[in-house]
C-alpha cells in the first residue's frame, strides 16, 4: 500500500468492545478493578496495516483482524506469502519469511524478543486498496492474570449412561484450550483425585466413565467438579455433579 494510505498507531480502550461485549459486572466493579482495566487499556492497540509490534520473548498477544482490502488484479500471481490469498493479512517476525496470519481471532506467543510486522499479501501490481485493522491486546507472559472485561468460558457437566459428559464453549472469542480441562473427584471420605489425565478431550466435549474405571471408591456420595480455561487464561466457573456408589 502507498505511504499516503497508511495511518499511525492508535491506542484505545474501545477495543474491548470490538473484541467482545464486556459482562455487566465488569462495568460496576470496585476502584481496584477499574485500575486494572486502565492498565489493560494501555496494552490495547488498533494498528492500521502495515504496522509493527515489538514483543518480549515469551510475550503473548491476543489478535483480531478486520480486513477490508480489495484487490483489482488478483490473478497476477501470489503475494509475498504463499499460504495466504492475495489481499489477506500476513506477518513477519524478526528475520522470518512472510506467513499467512489466521483469519480467526488468535493468541500468539513470541518465540524470542523481536518485532512482529503485519502486512497485506499483495504487490503493487495487484492494485490492492482499502484498509485492514489489526487489534492487539498484550497479555503478558504465560501465567499472567487474564485481562479484565472478557467473559470466561462455560463448562457444563451432564449425566449420560455409564458416566458424565463435559461440554464447553468459548465466550471471549479466542478459543478454549482443551488441554486445560480439570476433573477433580472428592470421595465421600474426603479424598481428592485428579481424573482429567484419564481423558482425551475433543475440541468441545469429553465423556468420563463413572465410577472411574480401576478406581475403587468407598460407599457414599462423591463430588465431581470440572473447569477449563480459554486462550486468554480465563477459567470457567466450576461445574459440579454428585453421584453415589453402594
Amino acid at each position: 500500500m502507498r505511504t499516503n494510505e497508511l495511518k499511525g498507531l492508535v491506542a484505545l480502550w474501545a477495543l474491548a468492545g470490538a473484541l467482545t461485549t464486556p459482562p455487566a459486572q465488569a462495568q460496576s466493579q470496585s476502584a481496584g478493578v477499574g485500575a486494572a482495566e486502565e492498565r489493560a487499556a494501555a496494552r490495547t492497540h488498533t494498528l492500521i496495516v502495515p504496522a509493527t509490534v515489538r514483543l518480549a520473548a515469551g510475550e503473548r498477544i491476543a489478535v483480531r483482524v478486520e480486513n477490508d482490502i480489495e484487490v483489482a488484479d488478483p490473478d497476477l500471481g501470489p503475494g509475498p506469502a504463499g499460504d495466504a490469498a492475495v489481499g489477506e493479512v500476513i506477518a513477519r517476525f524478526g528475520d522470518s519469511g512472510a506467513f499467512g496470519w489466521p483469519r480467526t481471532p488468535v493468541v500468539w506467543i513470541a518465540p524470542d524478543a523481536g518485532e512482529l510486522t503485519f502486512e497485506v499479501n499483495a504487490y503493487p501490481a495487484h492494485r490492492a486498496h482499502g484498509e485492514a485493522e489489526v487489534m492487539v491486546l498484550r497479555l503478558g507472559p504465560l501465567g499472567a492474570p487474564p485481562p479484565p472485561g472478557f467473559e470466561p468460558p462455560l463448562l457444563q457437566l451432564e449425566r449420560v449412561p455409564g458416566g458424565v459428559r463435559a461440554r464447553w464453549s468459548d465466550r471471549a472469542g479466542f478459543g478454549v484450550e482443551p488441554a486445560t480441562l480439570l476433573f477433580e473427584l472428592t470421595t465421600s471420605h474426603g479424598t481428592l483425585y485428579r481424573l482429567d489425565p484419564w481423558t482425551r478431550p475433543g475440541p468441545s466435549e469429553v465423556t468420563l466413565g463413572l465410577p472411574p474405571p480401576d478406581l475403587a471408591l468407598p460407599p457414599g456420595v462423591h463430588t465431581l467438579t470440572a473447569t477449563i480455561e480459554d486462550h486468554l487464561g480465563s477459567t470457567s466457573p466450576p461445574s459440579t455433579i454428585r453421584f453415589d456408589t453402594p
